[in-house]
């Protein structure tokens, strides 16, 4: 990690002890560098901070609140307005954050930008932001993140393997996130 990196990778951590954040994040930001590796067209100086701190928002949201935002089931009513809460307060943390590593105020504002819609707004609105959607769906692919989303969206492994396969062509964007997300199912259902 450049040094930047490890200075916003830094910051954001203590804000990542909520929601597998701890386990999510860097994953999150190590299929980030495998995807720019497939978009030299895309910029490193937005994608990475923009992962770092894409979900830095979370701990506004009351820790009882987080799972209605991600499950709806017979027993809890779903809040997407806690998901939205999340995007919004991500936003103006990761600008706190940014600005105190005197970082470049355009990119700062397009990383606000990408983080404040990455789970609500279905469309990339560029190709920095198609790579930080991708990176940040992919662990739900992954071996390590499968129990932990299972669990959250109240399905045995399998049924949650099933359910994400049905998704990749409409949840990702790159080509490139599409075949990672498939070797990882594979992987996956190998270890079930």
């Amino acid at each position: 990690m450049a040094s930047i990196y490890t200075q916003i990778y830094h910051l954001a951590e203590p804000y990542w002890k909520t929601r597998q954040g701890e386990i999510h994040m860097p994953m999150a930001y190590e299929f980030a560098r495998q995807l720019l590796v497939h978009h030299p067209d895309a910029d490193e100086a937005v994608v990475l901070p923009a992962i770092l701190l894409h979900d830095v928002g979370w701990m506004k949201v009351a820790p009882d609140l987080q799972m209605q935002a991600l499950v709806g089931s017979a027993n809890q009513d779903r809040r997407p307005d806690m998901s939205r809460l999340h995007e919004t307060e991500g936003a103006r943390i990761a600008g706190e954050i940014l600005t105190s590593v005197n970082y470049d105020p355009a990119k700062i504002r397009e990383i606000q930008h990408i983080i404040d819609g990455h789970d609500t707004r279905r469309e990339a609105l560029s190709l920095n932001d198609a790579l930080v959607k991708d990176a940040d769906k992919l662990w739900r692919f992954d071996p390590i993140g499968v129990p932990i989303c299972a669990e959250w969206n109240e399905l045995s492994p399998g049924p949650y393997l099933d359910f994400v396969e049905s998704r990749i062509e409409t949840w990702l964007f790159t080509d490139q996130a599409k075949e990672i997300a498939r070797t990882l199912l594979a992987q996956s259902r190998a270890q079930l």
